[in-house]
C-alpha cells in the first residue's frame, strides 16, 4: 500500500515501520457484534429471518465499511529510518511525505503513559533544532529510538563490550601491606 520511496545515492533503508492502529479495534467490533446479534436474532424470531439480508446491508456494510477505510488509512503510513534521514509517508487519498536529516537530530525520546509501558506502545519524538518532531505512536519505541541513535551516531557504538573486564592496577603495591609483626609488638610490649 505505501508507493515506492525515491532514496538518494548511497542511501540504504534500515527498517521500514508502520505505525500503532488507531481506530482500527472499535469499528471491528461493533461490526463483528452487529452480524453476530443479526445471525441470533434471525434463528430466534421469523421478522428478522425475513429481513435478515436487508439488515445486514443496512446496518453491518456500513461499518465493514468504516473498518477497511480505517485499516487502509493505517496500513497507509510508514516511517523509513535510512542510513541519511528518516521519512515519514502517509495519506490515503493525498499522499504525503516529510523527512528529517539524521545529521539534525539532537536527540530522541519517548513519551509513555502508564498503558503504554504494559502494551509497549509510546509516542516517539525526534529533537532538532527546529523543535521536537512527532514521528507517531509505535510499537517497542525504545527499541526504534535506540536504532535511530545508532544511525545517528554513524554506527559507531559509545559504550563498552559485554565482555569488556576491569581490573584494578596499583602503582605502589607495598603501600597498604599490612605488617602484623609490628602491630603485635608494639601493642603487646
Amino acid at each position: 500500500m505505501s508507493r515506492r520511496v525515491l532514496w538518494r545515492e548511497g542511501e540504504v533503508r534500515v527498517i521500514s515501520v508502520t505505525p500503532v492502529s488507531r481506530g482500527v479495534i472499535r469499528p471491528a467490533l461493533i461490526t463483528v457484534t452487529t452480524l453476530a446479534l443479526i445471525v441470533e436474532a434471525s434463528s430466534r424470531y421469523s421478522l428478522i429471518h425475513r429481513a435478515g439480508d436487508w439488515l445486514i446491508v443496512l446496518f453491518v456494510l456500513p461499518l465493514a465499511g468504516v473498518t477497511l477505510t480505517r485499516t487502509w488509512r493505517w496500513r497507509s503510513h510508514k516511517l523509513h529510518v535510512t542510513s541519511e534521514r528518516l521519512v515519514v509517508e502517509g495519506g490515503v487519498m493525498s499522499h504525503q511525505r516529510a523527512s528529517v536529516e539524521l545529521r539534525d537530530v539532537i536527540a530522541t525520546r519517548v513519551n509513555q503513559g502508564m498503558s503504554d509501558r504494559l502494551t509497549r506502545r509510546g509516542y516517539v519524538y525526534v529533537e532538532t533544532m527546529a523543535g521536537p518532531v512527532l514521528l507517531g505512536q509505535m510499537r517497542h519505541p525504545e527499541a526504534l529510538c535506540r536504532l535511530i541513535d545508532s544511525e545517528r551516531l554513524g554506527g559507531e557504538n559509545q559504550s563498552d563490550p559485554f565482555d569488556t573486564i576491569y581490573t584494578y592496577e596499583d602503582d605502589e603495591p607495598d603501600r597498604f601491606e599490612v605488617q602484623p609483626e609490628r602491630w603485635q609488638r608494639r601493642h603487646y610490649e
